[in-house]
Formats: structure tokens, C-alpha cells, sequence
């Protein structure tokens, strides 16, 4: 299975963010035969509240244009996270799009995050409604869960959609404070102590007043390794793995059967 991650860059354009996606896109799925392709959290617009609300009607004028690439490409999008409305409410939202071009699940981050420091308060409560279920979602090559990057914050919720999946996909958007310190080891914890693949994404580096994007998206593979990652300039990173490693590790070092139920 070969999978793409892409980096974008957020820029101040529909049109051209939609250019830059589409085009990664494409070069992912003719250039390296891609399989999968994911993209991170809040891609269009910069992470600051009063930027998100003014992209809460664009749901349709993203989706629609992956939907048909995805169908002519005849790959699978996981389309990171924009805003979507429903009954009045903002969600932070993911769709999963199959290679038919078809909206096959939609996952809600569950768990908005909250920023207290001296300096600055961040709720994104004040956007977003937190859904109420984790997702996972069947492919030709296995069952795939996701995880909204806060939700990875939270071992119970990857422990929870694990077991039956080989890979847990994270759209995220970290910055650049918390993003040298935390990155790289919670998604090789996430991945270690569950034994599936993950697939980490940002948008890449760019500062917009109080926030910094932080890049360096990466592949960890079931074991806790890196497998490849990106620095943080925009760009596409493109790997083959294979499924079957996680029931070797699994075999090998048995976590889900030596688990003592009785006491946690």
C-alpha cells in the first residue's frame, strides 16, 4: 500500500490553496501511484478563531473538488479538517473520501483544545462543537481509524478504535511552541503501544499573529519508528507500507492479549 502526506501551506486564497492541494494531489497519485492521501487539520485557513468563522460556509467548495479528483485519480482522500455546519452547529471536521469519489464516514474532533498561558487563552470551544464519536472506516486494505489531533492528546481514544485497525491517521495542526517538544514522541507512543501505523499531518510552516504552524509530518510504523517525515517547508511525502506488519508485531509481542483487564 503506498500512502501520501501532504504539507500545504495555508494561504489567504481559496483558489490558490485549492491549486496547491490539487496539484499535490495529483502528483502523489500519477508520479508516485498512491493508494491513500492525507491532508491536515484546518488546512485553509490559519488557526486563530477569528480567521476559522470566516470559512464556515466553504464545507462544499473543498469537498466537491476532492471528490472528483478523487474518482478521476482513483485513489483514497482523507480530506483533513474543515469547518462543517450542522443544525446550527461548527464542527471541526474530517471526510473520508473513497476512490469513487464518495463521502464514505466523517469524523468531528472530539476533544477541542484549550491554551492557558500568561500571555494567551485559547478556547476552541468558542468555534467548534466537539463530536461525540471516534471513527474508523473499512478500505481494500484494511479498517483505518482517525484521530483529530487533540484526540491523539488522549490515550484512552486510540486504544479505543485500535484493536481492529492497522493504521490510525491524525490530521493536526501544531504549532511551533509545542511541536519540537511533543510530535515526534506521542505519535510513536501512539503507534508503539497500540502496534498500528500512524500518519501524522500539519500544514507546513507559516506565522499568522499568535500562531505558528510546525510541519513535519510523519509515518510511524507499528513498532514506534519513524519511517519517513517531512521538514517544515510544504510538500508531499509518499511511502509503501505494508498492512501485514502489524500482525507480525502483534504476534510478536502479543500487548492486546497480556492487557490485565481486571485491573485497568
Amino acid at each position: 500500500m503506498i500512502v501520501s502526506l501532504l504539507q500545504p501551506l495555508v494561504l489567504d486564497s481559496k483558489q490558490k490553496i485549492l491549486e496547491q492541494v490539487l496539484s499535490l494531489i495529483e502528483l502523489a497519485a500519477l508520479r508516485d501511484h498512491t493508494d491513500l492521501v492525507v491532508l491536515p487539520e484546518l488546512w485553509n485557513t490559519p488557526f486563530i478563531n477569528a480567521e476559522i468563522l470566516k470559512h464556515q460556509d466553504e464545507w462544499d467548495d473543498y469537498i466537491h473538488p476532492l471528490q472528483q479528483i478523487a474518482k478521476s485519480l482513483s485513489i483514497w482522500i482523507v480530506a483533513g479538517t474543515l469547518l462543517r455546519q450542522e443544525e446550527g452547529k461548527l464542527y471541526n471536521s474530517c471526510a473520508i473520501i473513497n476512490s469513487d469519489g464518495e463521502i464514505v464516514s466523517i469524523a468531528d474532533k472530539t476533544h477541542l483544545l484549550e491554551v492557558h498561558t500568561s500571555k494567551h487563552t485559547y478556547y476552541e470551544k468558542d468555534v467548534f462543537t466537539p463530536g461525540n464519536q471516534l471513527k474508523t472506516f473499512l478500505t481494500p486494505w484494511g479498517r483505518i481509524g482517525i484521530l483529530i489531533c487533540m484526540d491523539n492528546r488522549f490515550p484512552e481514544a486510540a486504544r479505543t478504535i485500535a484493536k481492529d485497525c492497522f493504521m490510525i491517521v491524525a490530521p493536526c495542526g501544531f504549532n511551533d511552541k509545542v511541536g519540537p517538544i511533543h510530535w515526534n514522541p506521542l505519535f510513536q507512543a501512539r503507534a508503539m503501544e497500540n502496534q498500528v501505523f500512524y500518519l501524522a499531518t500539519n500544514p507546513a510552516k507559516k506565522s499568522y499573529a499568535t500562531y505558528t504552524s510546525y510541519g513535519h509530518s510523519l509515518v510511524v510504523g507499528p513498532d514506534g519508528k519513524i519511517l519517513d517525515q517531512l521538514d517544515e517547508k510544504p510538500g508531499l511525502l509518499t511511502i509503501e507500507i505494508d498492512p501485514k506488519q502489524v500482525d507480525q508485531i502483534r504476534k510478536r509481542t502479543p500487548y492486546w492479549d497480556l492487557r490485565r483487564t481486571d485491573l485497568y
